[in-house]
């Protein structure tokens, strides 16, 4: 995948249309950009995503079993699709930068991230986090930590071999028994 191997400005129809084994005029047949074929090809990706996150959600369960399974399918995809964390990171920031243009992808990640706020509810509810959880931002930060975090260890240990190791220490973290370090108070800066 071109978009995760070269910088977005690196690519162009031609390398692409080379890849493919296709000429250009066959890809402008399907998609009237670069901008376009970019768009629809995080959209497939996160189609699997999404589809790998619905159906461990509705295998049912503890919550704490089915991020172990999210883990795991996180895992898989990154070990089936090297370069894919590159192609999150160039998402996010086009999504910054245009989100009219992007609003497709942002509305996919909207339904990629209710999935964690709902673990981060049932964790709520279970009694694992406390009531005054904020839901929207801890299943932000848990969708986060997820993605971008393996995302970022797996380009500087990005063989395979590795793939199991860093979704496995990921798995490891997660368990910290940090609440039993006291709260502390805000302090003033300045």
């Amino acid at each position: 995948m071109l978009f995760a191997k070269y910088n977005y400005s690196e690519v162009n129809i031609r390398m692409i249309a080379r890849e493919a084994g296709i000429t250009s005029a066959a890809i402008y047949n399907h998609y009237e950009s670069k901008d376009e074929l970019f768009k629809q090809t995080v959209l497939r990706m996160m189609n699997n995503t999404r589809s790998m996150l619905s159906k461990v959600m509705g295998e049912g369960g503890h919550w704490k079993e089915r991020f172990e399974n999210i883990l795991f399918g996180l895992g898989e995809d990154l070990k089936s699709s090297p370069g894919i964390q590159i192609l999150s990171s160039t998402t996010q920031i086009k999504m910054a930068r245009d989100p009219e243009k992007y609003q497709a992808i942002r509305e996919a990640r909207t339904e990629i991230g209710q999935v964690f706020r709902t673990l981060v509810q049932e964790a709520v509810d279970s009694g694992d986090l406390p009531e005054s959880t904020r839901i929207e931002i801890a299943g932000d930060l848990l969708m986060g930590f997820c993605f971008n975090a393996i995302g970022a260890v797996t380009l500087h240990w990005n063989s395979q071999e590795y793939m199991d190791g860093i979704v496995e220490s990921f798995r490891n973290l997660t368990q910290l028994g940090l609440s039993d370090i006291p709260k502390r108070g805000r302090k003033s800066v300045g």
